[in-house]
Parts: structure tokens; sequence; C-alpha cells
């Protein structure tokens, strides 16, 4: 929804400046979306509550969003209770990844790109149990999310935009959000 914001935002900006013909001469814009907008973007998303193979309840709540500018990625952690369903054990923990960002053109959505898990963790589960859950966890986390669809630009919005003179391209981690760059169409 923020991106959609944004394209609107870019080009009804376009359309004030009478930018329309002259994107090729005016080169890129650059559209902005700062942390705090992220962080609210992403806290309507949760809570989540899912099953996995019919065994395992899980909830996922209170994202917490870092921004990691020098690597172009974005670190969340999230809080986690499980349970299994054979013995009904409650499980609280913490799931702690990050990410970039990647626009994909050919059918205009923003993904996560090269997820990592850099901490899965369930308190209070016996040793053993630990350990299985939490390298399963980590990697169940990683292809789950990995490629995972957080935005799909709607085709209207990408035509205004076009119509502008532009197209979307990198997506980019600052100190303050993330930079959507808007290029000239060649």
């Amino acid at each position: 929804m923020f991106i959609r914001r944004l394209l609107l935002l870019a080009s009804t900006a376009s359309l004030l400046l009478g930018l329309g013909g002259c994107a090729a001469v005016l080169g890129p814009r650059t559209i902005e979306v700062s942390e705090a907008q992220l962080q609210q973007h992403l806290a309507k998303r949760f809570p989540f509550s899912n099953r996995y193979l019919e065994l395992l309840d899980i909830t996922v709540s209170t994202p917490r969003l870092t921004l990691l500018p020098e690597l172009n990625r974005i670190a969340t952690e999230l809080d986690i209770s499980a349970s299994d369903r054979l013995l009904r054990t409650p499980f609280k923990g913490s799931l702690a990844l990050n990410y970039g960002l990647r626009f994909e053109p050919g059918d205009n959505t923003i993904r996560l790109d090269n997820v990592r898990v850099e901490r899965f963790a369930i308190d209070g589960a016996p040793g053993a149990f630990h350990t299985q859950l939490s390298r399963v966890g980590a990697l169940l986390a990683e292809q789950l999310m990995d490629n995972q669809v957080i935005h799909t630009l709607k085709p209207e919005d990408v035509q205004r935009v076009q119509g502008r003179g532009y197209q979307p391209g990198e997506l980019k981690v600052t100190s303050r959000g993330i930079a959507l760059t808007l290029n000239p169409i060649r």
C-alpha cells in the first residue's frame, strides 16, 4: 500500500511540475518512505497465525524494524508463540531476520530478497527439542519468506507513472527509510 501511495505521489508531482515529456532530460526521481512509515505499515500486517504440518500452531506478532543501510537490508525481530497440537504445550520465543528488498518488473511486485534468519529461539523448550526446533524453525522461516511478495503494484499505478515517462527501479535502504528510484523510460 505504501508503494502505491509513493507511485501516486510521484505521478502527481510529475504532473504538477510538467515533467510528462521531459523525464529523460530531467533524469531519475527518488521517493522515500520513512522508517516510521515502514514500521506502521508492517505493524498492520500482524499478528498472524498459521498451522504447520497439522502439528504446530504458530502466532507471529510485534514486529520491530531496524534499518541496515550499510548492508542495504532491513532487520526485523518478531515475537513467536507456538503450541504443539498433540500435547498442547505452549512455547514463546522470538525470530530475528534480515532481508533486502527488490522490485520485480515482470509482475510489478516488491519482494523480500535473500532472507537470513539470525535467530530463532523458543524459550522454555527442553534442551534437545529446543535445538531441533531452532534449526527447523530457522530453515522453514528462510524458505517461506525468501522471495515473498510483500506488495503488488496495481497496473493502473504503473501505467500512470509510465505515462509520465518513468518506471519503478531500484529500492534502497537508507538511514531514514527506503528510497524508490523512478527511472526515465528510454
